[in-house]
């Protein structure tokens, strides 16, 4: 049987109260009860009902984090930042893995509400908010959202420019000498949709009128299952590409795969630049070439946002957006 504040009230000598009082660290308590009631505790190993402690503070102490695919180092980063800031302000962090998959989203939704969780943490995910909004509305409840550009609700939200780290990878291609430069994404998310604004402003910007042919969306499960039959063809070609920009790391390192099952090496034959800057990337070989996006500081900081929405703060309006950084390593080499 369960242990109660009484129990550990008569244990200890003193008040319900003070119980409570050294519990909350609240109130004035004598350093000999405080050892006492804590002695207690320990001796009938009694914990405090949150959902008893809820219903009298309208607080959870408990905040729900939807993600899109937790496989992913980049959003497994970020949830590791986001539920150490939260533990530290004394929050339990509910982490819900939607899989890329709208309705799966929403009833993850249904289920926060249920849960009464004081707010929610959105890392990244598909451009339809319209679910997330309807949560908002009907709950009442704050909503930040990290990776996932949300500027026309005017929610808090935390990203960075990707179209100038677009832009980034492909100037940094072109400076090698690499004109056939094959852009290979999903388009799943308005960032990777970004990141391919950013190729075609910097051929642009160099006289070079974009190809169709170099441009390749492929759905994501293509992606999982490594089935590239598109971007294989155009290998195929005499006039193939020399270099190719992934949206994304992953990407990037499921293309090293491809290309190794036809026979060609990446730098040696084929440059590669990704996206994100996941810890694998220096860890494979050759080390990705890739331009870096601080997702562990955009995670802190929507979380920060976050909690401070939760403490009366104005958090309606505020956008930061931090600055991608190219990071050189070996997978892309100038054109021979």
């Amino acid at each position: 049987m369960r242990s109660t504040i009484n129990d550990v009230a008569k244990l200890a000598g003193v008040s319900k109260s003070t119980v409570s009082r050294v519990l909350n660290n609240s109130g004035s308590v004598s350093p000999q009860a405080r050892e006492a009631v804590l002695k207690a505790q320990r001796a009938l190993n009694y914990h405090p009902n949150r959902v008893a402690r809820s219903l009298v503070s309208r607080s959870t102490m408990t905040i729900g984090v939807l993600v899109p695919d937790l496989r992913n180092p980049f959003y497994s980063t970020a949830c590791w930042a986001a539920e150490k800031e939260m533990r530290q302000h004394g929050y339990s962090a509910l982490i819900c893995n939607t899989d890329n998959n709208p309705d799966l989203e929403s009833k993850y939704l249904q289920v926060l509400g249920e849960h009464q969780v004081d707010g929610v943490l959105v890392l990244g995910g598909s451009d339809n908010i319209n679910p997330l909004l309807n949560f908002k509305a009907r709950e009442n409840m704050p909503l930040v959202f990290v990776d996932r550009p949300v500027l026309e609700s005017r929610l808090p939200w935390v990203g960075i420019d990707n179209v100038r780290g677009g832009m980034l990878a492909s100037e940094y291609l072109l400076d090698l000498g690499h004109r056939r430069i094959l852009f290979a994404t999903s388009d799943f998310t308005k960032a990777e949709r970004d990141r391919g604004i950013g190729y075609k402003n910097a051929l642009a910007a160099r006289g070079i009128a974009p190809n169709p042919d170099l441009y390749i969306t492929i759905e994501e499960d293509c992606w999982k299952r490594q089935n590239l039959s598109q971007i294989v063809k155009l290998f195929n070609r005499e006039a193939r590409p020399t270099a190719i920009f992934a949206s994304n790391d992953l990407k990037a390192l499921t293309l090293y795969n491809v290309l190794k099952e036809i026979g060609l090496g990446v730098s040696s034959d084929v440059s590669i630049i990704g996206f994100d800057n996941i810890d694998v990337t220096n860890l494979v070989s050759p080390p990705l070439t890739t331009v870096a996006q601080p997702i562990a500081e955009m995670s802190k900081k929507g979380t920060e946002m976050l909690l401070a929405w939760l403490k009366g703060e104005e958090m309606i309006g505020q956008a930061v957006e931090m600055e991608p950084r190219l990071v050189v390593r070996k997978s892309a080499t100038a054109v021979a």
